[in-house]
């Protein structure tokens, strides 16, 4: 765990430090990106979920955006938080995150409708990288160890640092 946590702060880290050097970019960074990467963090193995997920925060921010362009008011609102909470019922999407994200246009005002979501779209796509790599790299040692036990070779045993 501890290495995915480094892996997944270095991410993070480098969208802040993206976003501060160019500001045209300062939607890439938002902190439930943080939110996001703590939940990815744990379904490294389960890449077709944080598809899923990622595809639900597009389809929630894209609603909040347009209902934010509609209209900023708390009715808008209101329709962006319910209809976002009732996909992720029926998607089973299972990520609190979604909602959250779905919520952003209301507090960063977006110049242009479809910024927001572009960013989002691109920082959570981006993310995948970091958690791809983590899963690459748990399922190669994983395969060294089955390769060492087959091949009669005494293996260490290391205590992982958590």
């Amino acid at each position: 765990m501890f290495l995915r946590s480094v892996i997944v702060c270095c991410y993070l880290m480098m969208a802040y430090w993206v976003s501060v050097q160019y500001p045209s970019l300062k939607m890439v960074f938002y902190p439930t990106l943080g939110a996001f990467s703590f939940l990815f963090m744990h379904r490294a193995d389960r890449i077709g979920e944080v598809g899923r997920i990622i595809m639900g925060a597009a389809i929630s921010v894209t609603i909040g955006s347009v209902m934010y362009a509609i209209s900023p008011g708390a009715a808008s609102f209101f329709f962006t938080a319910f209809c976002t909470i009732l996909l992720i019922q029926f998607f089973k999407w299972n990520a609190a995150p979604i909602l959250a994200v779905s919520l952003i246009p209301f507090f960063a005002h977006p110049v242009t409708m479809w910024a927001l979501p572009l960013a989002v779209l691109a920082s959570l796509i981006g993310l995948l990288v970091p958690i791809w790599f983590i899963g690459w790299m748990e399922r190669t040692a994983l395969l060294l160890r089955i390769a060492q036990l087959f091949s009669g070779k005494p293996m260490e045993m290391k205590k992982e640092l958590s």
